[in-house]
């Protein structure tokens, strides 16, 4: 794996090359703290960095000035890793997008997973570090050695080459919302918001302790503190040496510290997204903005005339009453986690995990042909009811088509293995899900300036686009977005329905549940897969 990540993502290591290719804007590079003095016994652990634009000027301060660097790795190894990782782990339901590449996925810029790789690149120790052997200088100020601090990802780590000796403690606070970086020079402003998010965890006692712990009765009641110590870290401390080839896994949270033994690069792939906390926090807005008892009103409060405090009060009353609704009658946490958003993207269900061979045939196939493997990555997936990409690569097109998504062909839609859209129970009945939006793509492309370079409805396919909770982020952007595509004049008469449904205002899922056998028509398994309906059981 070392030697495949390094000879094809990383061009052999050579530093000079990776800083060109990096996906970050910037390269950084740590300043050491100054030695010492002999008479000194302390050692000053407090990283100060800065961001070098110029690959070219960040390799030589780099080489010449024995800085120790930071930048992201390559585009195509980034997707690679966070892509494989996110699936393997099941964190965001195995779904990405990757921020470098012109891909269209389910949920865009909301996609529930998300993940970077970052590249640490050591240096070798400056002559003004060596110690005397007539003076005693702390082993520290040789070897590059952070200070104590926290992550908020989960964390993967692969040595690739040099040594590092990691030392670890748990940390008081589990799932933590923001980092805790004291190693760093921050700014007040920082660190108070550091602070005020952690604590915040630890609220009325929400830290997360092994109980029997005596460590952790004595760090109970406690503030968290901004600095390592035992007010935000119990247990033992714990120590592991990374060789090249070894992988490392550190949960979010957890407090460590990491010296270089030998200098090399380290590779660390983090892994994050959206919280349970976020999910239900943007639907809840989605569900309050679709109502209208006001609470799309802006606040306003004029002393001795409105009062915005009366006013909002009588929107929380009913406040109770909408949750209550949509978790009793309207799908609840099947509308907010459709089977699409809880399997991961139905292109990748089926493919074998990615081995050092795939790998490295993608990479020859990516050299040898670009334009190639992008028109290849579009039109991919698109038989037996796989999602297809149809985002335009026409570089003369200053816009892509509005049709341009992912397609799911509703006469042959097939969802991954294992999932059932038939009726759970025989009391459950058929809801359409309050944070999805139907709408004819005729309704979009009729409107449009340039017809002529949209692709719009013909006579014998309609195109349907889907939009499932969206109105809880200031871009609107949805958690699921689909074209449903059809030739089926029995499908469209049915989806047409459902859209006179929604423009009255009445649930599309009562024509699903008639007692008249005869009007009863199968619901299209696509829908119930992407978040239009789902099933709800009748208490």
């Amino acid at each position: 794996m070392v030697s495949n990540i390094t000879q094809n993502y990383l061009f052999d290591g050579d530093v000079r090359t990776i800083f060109a290719e990096t996906s970050s804007e910037n390269v950084f590079l740590w300043l050491r703290p100054p030695p010492p003095s002999p008479d000194t016994t302390t050692t000053n652990n407090t990283l100060n960095s800065v961001e070098i634009a110029d690959s070219e000027t960040a390799y030589a301060l780099h080489k010449s000035g024995c800085h120790p660097a930071y930048c992201r790795a390559p585009p195509i190894l980034e997707q690679h890793l966070v892509g494989s990782l996110l699936k393997a782990t099941g964190l965001g339901g195995g779904h990405y997008h990757p921020p470098h590449l012109d891909t269209v996925t389910l949920g865009g810029g909301t996609t529930l997973g998300r993940g970077e790789v970052e590249l640490f690149l050591g240096a070798p120790t400056p002559h003004s570090f060596v110690a005397d052997k007539k003076k005693s200088v702390p082993k520290e100020s040789k070897n590059h050695t952070t200070g104590w601090h926290t992550d908020f990802q989960e964390n993967f780590t692969i040595q690739l080459s040099g040594i590092k000796k990691w030392t670890l403690r748990r940390g008081t606070v589990r799932h933590p919302i923001r980092a805790t970086t004291p190693h760093y020079s921050r700014d007040a402003t920082v660190i108070e918001n550091q602070l005020k998010l952690a604590r915040l965890s630890c609220l009325s006692g929400n830290a997360v302790m092994d109980s029997s712990s005596e460590t952790a009765d004595s760090t109970r009641g406690k503030s968290y503190g901004f600095e390592y110590g035992d007010n935000n870290a119990y247990g033992p401390e714990q120590t592991i040496t990374l060789y090249p080839g070894d992988v490392f896994y550190f949960p979010s949270g957890m407090w460590h510290k990491v010296e270089t033994i030998k200098e090399g690069i380290s590779l660390n792939v983090s892994l994050m997204g959206t919280t349970y906390a976020n999910l239900v926090g943007q639907a809840l807005q989605h569900l309050m903005v679709q109502r209208e008892e006001g609470w799309r009103e802006i606040v306003t409060s004029r002393p001795g005339d409105v009062s915005g405090e009366s006013r909002l009060k009588e929107l929380l009353s009913g406040l109770s009453g909408i949750v209550d609704d949509f978790v009793t009658k309207q799908g609840g946490a099947q509308s907010l986690l459709p089977p699409a958003l809880c399997y991961p993207p139905l292109e990748h269900i089926g493919e074998e995990e990615e081995d050092d061979d795939v790998m490295e045939e993608e990479e020859e196939d990516a050299d040898d042909d670009d334009d190639d493997d992008d028109e290849d990555q579009s039109s991919a997936n698109g038989k037996n009811g796989k999602a297809v990409d149809v985002s335009s690569d026409n570089e003369e097109e200053e816009e892509a088509p509005l049709s341009s998504g992912i397609i799911i062909p509703m006469n042959d839609f097939q969802g991954p293995p294992g999932w059932a859209c038939s009726k759970p129970t025989t009391n459950a009945k058929l809801v359409k899900n309050p944070l999805a939006t139907l709408m004819s793509m005729s309704d979009i492309t009729n409107h449009c300036s340039d017809v002529g370079n949209q692709k719009c409805d013909d006579d014998d396919v309609k195109q349907y686009v889907l939009n499932v909770n969206y109105a809880g982020n200031e871009m609107m952007e949805s958690h699921i977005r689909v074209i449903l595509e059809t030739s089926d004049l029995s499908v469209i008469q049915q989806m047409n329905e459902f859209l006179d449904c929604e423009a009255r205002g009445d649930d599309p899922g009562q024509l699903m549940s008639s007692n008249d056998d005869d009007k009863k028509i199968p619901v299209p398994s696509c829908l119930l897969y992407y978040g239009y309906f789902s099933w709800v059981t009748i208490e």
